[in-house]
């Protein structure tokens, strides 16, 4: 072989090693872990989905780690926190060639205000008379209350014709509101039988048995805890003495 050939050949398995060894480099490219979240709210008992970002061109197998000592293997897995809290998710991805790589990220989780509790818990009247009466600002504050919340079907008991007339009486409206609510974070092992001021400045009547009732009204659901206070469940409207009620 003379030397023009020999060099030929020689540039030929040097592009040859060359292409060879990028094909190589690509192929063995580690994954480049990421992924994003998204939910209604960053609260607790709220349902949190979790999406894969990760750039890589091959399968991979997924590792979840929520903080929590809950942990996944699917690509996009949901969760939900039971607790408030700081939490660390990571997310380690590895390839058919057994590369790994990981992804963190930081994610606060709170308790929601009394009103954003209501309204996820699906207390839509309440919520609407709350608006009407403007006193969503009060219950969504940093200030703690405790609120015998009535259920959607206790407001749909009412006379409506009466619950009508109602929603338009600002301060009629206010004072059956405030009845319903007492200051300060009082947990249902906290109540005590008794009479007990509320922000109507008049007093509810408590008894603690089984069930526990507000004015002879049972307590359906007890410590609803949220960033500013509790909520207690009842199946009925209280009504103040301040506020007539509907003619039968």
């Amino acid at each position: 072989m003379n030397k023009k050939a020999i060099v030929i050949f020689m540039s030929i398995l040097l592009t040859i090693g060359i292409l060879s060894g990028c094909t190589e480099e690509k192929k063995n490219a580690a994954p480049d872990a990421m992924f994003t979240y998204s939910g209604d709210y960053d609260y607790v008992d709220t349902l949190l989905t979790f999406t894969d970002e990760s750039e890589t061109d091959d399968d991979l197998t997924y590792l979840w780690d929520f903080g929590d000592g809950e942990t996944s293997t699917e690509p996009n897995p949901t969760h939900t926190y039971t607790s408030e809290g700081e939490y660390i998710v990571n997310l380690t991805v590895t390839d058919p060639e057994e590369q790994t790589d990981y992804y963190t990220m930081d994610i606060t989780i709170t308790l929601m205000d009394i009103v954003t509790k209501a309204m996820y818990e699906e207390f839509n009247k309440l919520y609407d008379a709350l608006d009407a009466a403007s006193l969503v600002d009060t219950l969504s504050g940093t200030d703690e209350y405790t609120v015998f919340a009535p259920t959607d079907a206790a407001f749909e008991a009412l006379n409506q014709t009466w619950l009508t007339d109602l929603l338009e009486d600002t301060t009629n409206l206010t004072n059956v509101l405030l009845y319903h609510v007492v200051e300060g974070k009082v947990m249902s092992t906290d109540l005590t039988n008794g009479s007990v001021m509320t922000l109507e400045k008049t007093n509810i009547t408590v008894v603690v048995g089984d069930p526990v009732t507000i004015n002879d009204v049972e307590v359906t659901s007890e410590d609803i805890e949220c960033n500013n206070g509790v909520i207690h469940v009842i199946g009925e409207v209280l009504l103040p003495a301040s506020v007539p009620g509907p003619e039968d």
